[in-house]
């Protein structure tokens, strides 16, 4: 049975990527309605005299080598970073047209919509206990720098703004509302202000 089913899997035309990609994909239709198919894929394969271990390690021994591996690298990481090979800013924008058609692709394939729908409620608060109040506090600390920044900018325009909503009247509930009003239309023009 397991030889039939490697057979099946390993028989599809690879004759050309696009011929590859077309039967890959039958592939994994065909495990999404018929799993047992493909179970010797991820099971050890017991024989004399060696016992094969699964073609892909188990879900928990792949995520546990990914952390560790990860968690080894972090003063790796922090090295690399700090000296990157190109400048990131740079290279950002060069990537623009890029990320922008990566963008409308993801769009015209709902990919946010799906992802969205696959959140566990119960992963995101265990991570969310897991980095803890040390966690968020040390995040917002190492962008004090970033935060002061964006307040220089704001301050001004912002001041300017109640200026403006200063001098409006404000004595009947109308003249109040127009005020609201005028303060969220005065923080959209400095949000356009700020991007421009």
């Amino acid at each position: 049975m397991a030889k039939k089913n490697r057979e099946q899997v390993k028989g599809f035309d690879s004759s050309s990527l696009d011929a590859f990609q077309r039967s890959f994909r039958a592939v994994l239709d065909d495990q999404a309605e018929h799993p047992e198919k493909y179970d010797f894929l991820t099971k050890e394969t017991v024989g004399n005299p060696l016992t094969l271990g699964p073609r892909v390690l188990t879900p928990e021994e792949w995520a546990a080598k990914q952390t560790t591996r990860a968690s080894a690298a972090a003063d790796t990481w922090l090295a690399n970073v700090k000296r990157p090979r190109k400048d990131p800013v740079d290279a950002a924008l060069k990537a623009n047209d890029k990320r922008k058609d990566k963008l409308a692709q993801a769009e015209k394939d709902k990919k946010w919509e799906k992802a969205m729908a696959k959140v566990s409620h119960d992963e995101m608060y265990s991570t969310i206990d897991k980095v803890g109040a040390s966690g968020y506090r040390a995040g917002v600390e190492a962008r004090t720098g970033k935060i002061t920044r964006v307040y220089k900018e704001l301050q001004p325009m912002v001041a300017a703004l109640a200026g403006s909503i200063d001098a409006m009247p404000q004595a009947t509930d109308a003249d109040r509302e127009k005020r609201l009003l005028a303060a969220r239309r005065g923080m959209i023009e400095i949000g356009k202000k700020r991007t421009a």
